[in-house]
């Protein structure tokens, strides 16, 4: 699961690079920014954002997969398989925006506005047809981890994979300008028929490299510690102490009310918006045609 945690991290950070967003919220902080103490503080408002939404997917796919009566090993291996398939369609330029189940989908916040900040946040997390795919694999790890508090924490290092280039970049574009980050977005190029992107393709494989550790490796628990023995005990034990202390259907609640929050609050949102847009419409506002 080590490798799980790692590629969450690395995901979170390729897809700030990939060909759909074309490092546009680097670009939408630096332009937002009036100085690096208000960027370091939208960021914490961004990541914020993420966490809020990410972390409750984490939760609950966490306890799902610990609640199946599967086959650990079956489970394990169709998980190895998804991912294989995801790193393919990555590979290959394609891809599956999660946003559109999001009434309102992507935000439009207000220059420098932190609620408006924190929603981009909460919808990024989710958004965006190239990391689609990334996302669902993560999301499969969090499936096969059958622990809220490692499904939760596989998400939380997704969007802080996500906060942390997007901060870097925005630092450097502040500095420099815009020319500085040019060779960042990758390169289109041919391979017979297939039009391919570099960070697509380097996404692609490392995500197809992480399934088939899936299938050979036992779920990844015979693959050499990455990190010391007593860093990985003691992880292990925070998370079978919070599942023991937390009950599971709590989890599930927990998910259930945030997921159903957001949605009406973003329904809310739109709904207001066209009212809004209603009411200044020529139509309504000539009075020659009352």
């Amino acid at each position: 699961m080590e490798v799980g945690f790692a590629f969450a991290v690395i995901g979170g950070m390729l897809g700030v690079f990939s060909p759909c967003n074309a490092l546009l919220l680097p670009a939408f902080f630096a332009n937002i920014a009036g100085s690096r103490a208000k960027l370091l503080h939208l960021g914490a408002v961004f990541l914020g954002g993420l966490l809020i939404t990410l972390v409750p997917l984490g939760l609950g796919l966490g306890w799902l997969g610990g609640s199946l009566s599967i086959d650990r090993g079956a489970l394990l291996t169709g998980a190895g398989w998804v991912l294989i398939v995801l790193g393919l369609v990555t590979a290959l330029g394609g891809g599956f925006d999660v946003s559109r189940l999001i009434p309102g989908g992507r935000p439009a916040p207000a220059a420098g506005s932190l609620v408006g900040t924190f929603a981009l946040g909460a919808v990024s997390g989710v958004a965006g047809f190239c990391t689609g795919p990334v996302l669902g694999a993560i999301l499969t790890l969090a499936l096969t981890s059958a622990s809220p508090a490692r499904g939760g924490l596989l998400l939380a290092l997704y969007g802080i994979g996500m906060v942390v280039p997007i901060m870097l970049i925005a630092a450097l574009i502040r500095r420099s300008g815009h020319g500085s980050i040019r060779w960042m977005r990758g390169r289109m190029f041919s391979a017979g028929p297939l039009k391919l992107h570099t960070t697509s393709l380097v996404t692609g494989a490392v995500t197809a490299v992480v399934g088939w550790l899936m299938i050979f490796t036992n779920g990844m628990a015979s693959i050499p510690e990455l990190l010391p023995s007593k860093w990985i005990t003691s992880l292990e034990n925070l998370g079978r102490g919070i599942d023991a202390v937390v009950p599971s259907w709590v989890w599930t609640l927990g998910v259930g009310i945030l997921l159903l929050l957001w949605w009406l609050r973003e329904a809310m949102r739109r709904s207001a918006a066209e009212n809004s847009s209603a009411a200044t419409s020529p139509e309504n506002s000539d009075p020659a045609k009352r």
